[in-house]
């Protein structure tokens, strides 16, 4: 039993759950009524000092986390068990940041690329509820995939500067033109996120020297059907 004990106290990932779970009570108890200025403070200083010990990557995903907070802080206060499962989502994409961030997680850039997208589903629906205006999502979108790129690929800085601008402003347009459609914030911001997982597909296989025909065929392809399956569903299309 002693030896059992010890092999689990050496595991990595245990650790790493005692922390994730002590944050998502942090998360349950923040937005557990009205959040004021000590309530926020103290939840700041309990989520940097799990996230900066150890100081290893700190900086790589400080973009992630800092889009993390603004979804803890900011997302819709939502009560009865659809509250339950957002905090507990939010929980779950702190235990995935802190795994990503400390090499935990055998598959870093597939734990990493999750991450990403639900994110962008965050910051995007948070727009669509009036809580964002086009310019700080703008600044948040490129921010991130300028941190998706630098995560997933090694090219030049101005290289990937200029693609996360051009995509964050591509889905900006798309936002917009979405936001005039009588369909949930939930719909327009799975649209926005399965655009962007096709421009980071192609984009990431292109600088990866992998692109293909077939792929960019499948990928749009996934983007269609994936998009007709929502509008088609009573609960989040057009009816």
């Amino acid at each position: 039993m002693a030896e059992k004990l010890k092999l689990a106290l050496k595991n990595p990932t245990l650790p790493l759950a005692l922390k994730a779970s002590f944050l998502v009570l942090a998360v349950f108890w923040l937005r557990q009524g009205d959040v004021g200025i000590f309530k926020a403070f103290l939840f700041l200083v309990v989520f940097f000092v799990l996230y900066l010990k150890p100081k290893t990557n700190s900086g790589k995903y400080f973009v992630s986390s800092i889009v993390w907070l603004m979804l803890v802080f900011f997302a819709p206060n939502i009560s009865g068990l659809m509250g339950f499962y957002v905090n507990l989502i939010l929980g779950i994409l702190a235990f995935i940041m802190l795994g990503v961030k400390n090499l935990i997680f055998l598959k870093r850039q597939s734990a990493y690329y999750m991450l990403h997208l639900v994110l962008v589903i965050g910051a995007t629906s948070m727009f669509f509820l009036g809580s964002l205006s086009q310019i700080p999502l703008f600044i948040i979108l490129f921010f991130l995939f300028k941190e998706f790129y630098s995560v997933m690929v090694k090219e030049d800085l101005e290289l990937i500067n200029l693609i996360a601008v051009m995509e964050s402003m591509l889905l900006i347009q798309a936002a917009w033109v979405s936001s005039f459609f009588p369909t949930s914030f939930l719909v327009s911001a799975s649209f926005l996120v399965l655009a962007t997982f096709v421009f980071h597909d192609v984009m990431v296989n292109y600088f990866k020297e992998t692109l293909t025909k077939q792929l960019v065929l499948r990928d749009l392809g996934l983007f269609l059907a994936l998009s007709i399956l929502i509008l088609l569903m009573p609960v989040w299309g057009f009816q």
